[in-house]
C-alpha cells in the first residue's frame, strides 16, 4: 500500500442496498475494487484482486464473514479484515477478533465508524464500534448464545 495511492478495498454484504451504501461511503476515501453478495464470491474476488482491506458482513450465504476471515488466515499476504455486522453480542465480536479481524463495526454505527475503522485498519491498528445503546439492552435480554463460532 503506497502512501500516494488509496488503499484497495473489497466489500461483501448480502443485502444489495446496504452493500451499495458501503461502496458509496468508502469510495470517497478508498479505491473500492469489487463488491460481493456472498462469502464465497468475496473470497474469489480477494484472491483475484489482492485488496489491502476487506469489509465483510458477518452473516452471508455460502460462507459467513468468520469463515472467510479464517480462510484468509492461510495466506500471509491476506488483506486486513473489518467485520460490519448487525450482531452486537460481545461473544460475536470476540470470535471475530480471535479469527483475525482487525476491526468490528456495528451496522447501526456504519456512518460514524466505518471510515475511521478502515483508516486504522490500513495502519494495522484495531477498531471496535462503541456498543449501540439499544443493542446493549437487547444483548442483556437475549439468553441464547449466537450460533457463529470458529470451527
Amino acid at each position: 500500500m503506497g502512501r500516494l495511492t488509496k488503499p484497495r478495498i473489497i466489500v461483501a454484504d448480502d443485502h444489495p442496498l446496504f452493500r451499495q451504501q458501503l461502496v458509496l461511503l468508502l469510495a470517497a476515501e478508498f479505491n473500492v475494487v469489487a463488491a460481493a453478495a456472498d462469502g464465497k464470491l468475496a473470497l474469489d474476488l480477494i484472491r483475484r484482486f489482492h485488496p489491502d482491506l476487506v469489509v465483510l458482513d458477518l452473516r452471508m450465504p455460502r460462507m459467513n464473514g468468520i469463515e472467510v476471515t479464517m480462510e484468509l488466515n492461510n495466506d500471509p499476504q491476506s488483506p486486513r479484515v473489518v467485520i460490519c455486522s448487525g450482531e452486537t453480542e460481545p461473544e460475536i465480536v470476540e470470535v471475530a477478533r480471535q479469527v483475525g479481524a482487525i476491526g468490528f463495526v456495528f451496522k447501526e454505527r456504519v456512518k460514524e465508524d466505518l471510515i475511521p475503522a478502515m483508516k486504522l485498519a490500513a495502519q494495522g491498528k484495531p477498531f471496535l464500534s462503541p456498543q449501540p445503546r439499544m443493542s446493549q439492552k437487547r444483548s442483556a435480554a437475549r439468553k441464547e448464545p449466537s450460533s457463529i463460532r470458529p470451527v
